[in-house]
């Protein structure tokens, strides 16, 4: 007779695993491993051998196929994470000798500049170089005021700081307030995609007025430095500031629109211009934590559509996520990569059980997948935005369902207004007009609900026990899911 202990033996040793579960348990690891490694702060792990042991460990745990593998998944996970945090550990502890030193740094600007709520510009540097040192990593700089220099500043320029080091904060190793800027160096030919940009939001300004403008081409273009500091305020307190960051639901738009026209010829031909016009938004709007999110699971998407294969939200959203915490281990502590995670969470795995729970097994409406979509993203986006603002309107769900529906038309009217300015002034002025119309009714939601002070939630920022609203949503989330886990352990 078969005693337990050999029942737990056959089933930890010898029970067949699909690959897909040492995939996803390697993603978990590296997920895990990005709370971890930082707190551990190690550099021993920068050595490529390292990497290559990480390689090793998940091809191995995939041939063997059984379910003590798991464990070498969640170890190249954690030296996956270790390997790639290295260099910011050395970059930090380089930095953290400097700290309240004057230095003179140079850079390369990776996003576009933002301005902050009393005027200043914020700046993102990378790969900089200190005297003679040269350092990977991220630094942010703040520069006071805006001058003739200042206003040229764009992404990609190498710009060239003289400073006083200070204490990083999140994705940045190090800070610098108010610095002396020495040089601009605009490289040659440049981003081109920037310039073309540039160039598609000044016919847009001149159709449309700011700060409707603004507010059109931050929707479009993805260009968040130029939206009003009164509308991003507003659209923060009710919890809309997604919808004017190049992501998801951008390349979602743009994708739709590419197989409605290319599929009628072939799928080959929908698939391969809707890479393509991803790749120039891409250019053109930068590659964000939020960007990198949305066009990994596009890209995954449209490989698995043109190929009829299907996956689980849950796992889709584990595996990209583990995929940009390759690429930055610390976006963990970004804001708009957790926003992102958050509003797609909500969308594709909350909204199914919302659906189910007020419909059944029908099918909702237009008006009813909007609201209980924005329901679901509010849900999933409300902790964090307490935990970074401290601020959230409890209705602006309200606010989600009476503007979220009109966002493609005005992304739509935009790029009509700025297309035909081109060749068509009448037909530009036009698509303004309705553009115009539409951007308004957006901007009056948004303050009115805004302005309701009796709806705002105020507590302090940086109070970590928001994160427990997500108790019952994990609860919930466990026990839809409860199926799944029973076939992982069979």
């Amino acid at each position: 007779m078969e005693t337990s202990s050999q029942r737990i033996f056959d089933f930890v040793f010898w029970q067949k695993l699909h690959p897909s579960w040492v995939l996803i348990i390697f993603a978990v690891g590296i997920i895990g491993s990005c709370i971890v490694v930082p707190i551990l702060h190690i550099q021993f792990f920068s050595s490529c051998l390292w990497l290559f042991l990480a390689i090793a460990l998940l091809v191995l745990a995939i041939i063997i196929g059984r379910k003590w593998v798991l464990i070498l998944a969640l170890t190249a996970g954690f030296l996956t994470v270790s390997f790639r945090a290295a260099p910011d550990f050395i970059a930090q502890d380089y930095l953290s000798r400097l700290i309240g030193q004057t230095v003179t740094i140079t850079g390369k600007i990776t996003k576009d500049p933002s301005m902050s709520e009393d005027g200043r510009i914020n700046l993102d540097l990378v790969d900089f170089k200190i005297e003679h040192d040269e350092i990977a990593g991220h630094i942010f700089v703040q520069i006071s005021g805006v001058s003739d220099t200042s206003a040229e500043i764009q992404r990609s320029d190498i710009i060239t700081l003289h400073g006083k080091v200070s204490e990083g904060f999140g994705i940045y190793c190090a800070a610098i307030y108010r610095p002396e800027i020495i040089e601009v160096a605009h490289p040659e030919p440049g981003d081109i995609f920037l310039k073309f940009r540039n160039d598609f939001a000044t016919k847009i300004k001149n159709y449309i007025p700011m700060p409707e403008a603004g507010l059109g081409i931050g929707y479009l273009l993805g260009q968040k430095s130029g939206v009003d500091q009164g509308i991003q305020d507003a659209l923060r307190t009710v919890g809309l500031t997604h919808i004017i960051v190049a992501s998801g639901a951008h390349l979602g738009t743009l994708v739709g629109f590419s197989r409605k026209i290319f599929g009628k010829l072939s799928r080959f031909a929908s698939l391969l211009m809707a890479f393509l016009m991803m790749l120039m938004f891409l250019g053109i709007t930068g590659l964000s934590a939020s960007m990198l999110r949305a066009s990994i699971i596009t890209g995954s998407s449209l490989i698995l559509w043109y190929c009829g294969r299907k996956i689980h939200p849950l796992r889709l959203i584990i595996l990209v996520a583990a995929v940009t915490l390759i690429c930055n281990p610390f976006y963990l502590s970004d804001m708009s990569w957790l926003l992102s995670f958050a509003s797609f969470t909500g969308i594709m795995v909350i909204t199914p059980v919302l659906i189910k729970y007020f419909y059944g097994k029908k099918k909702p409406g237009i008006l009813g997948n909007n609201l209980l979509s924005s329901i679901a993203a509010t849900i999933m986006c409300t902790p964090i935005l307490l935990y970074f603002f401290g601020q959230v309107s409890i209705i602006g769900v309200l606010a989600n369902v009476l503007i979220l529906p009109t966002i493609s038309f005005v992304m739509s009217l935009v790029f009509l207004t700025g297309l035909f300015a081109y060749f068509l002034p009448f037909g530009a002025m036009v698509f303004g007009k309705l553009a115009l119309v539409l951007l308004d009714y957006q901007i009056s939601v948004a303050n009115f609900f805004a302005e309701n002070k009796a709806f705002l939630v105020n507590i302090d920022a940086e109070n970590l026990w928001v994160f427990c609203l997500y108790i019952p949503i994990v609860l919930l989330l466990l026990r839809k899911f409860k199926k799944v886990s029973r076939l992982c352990l069979q």
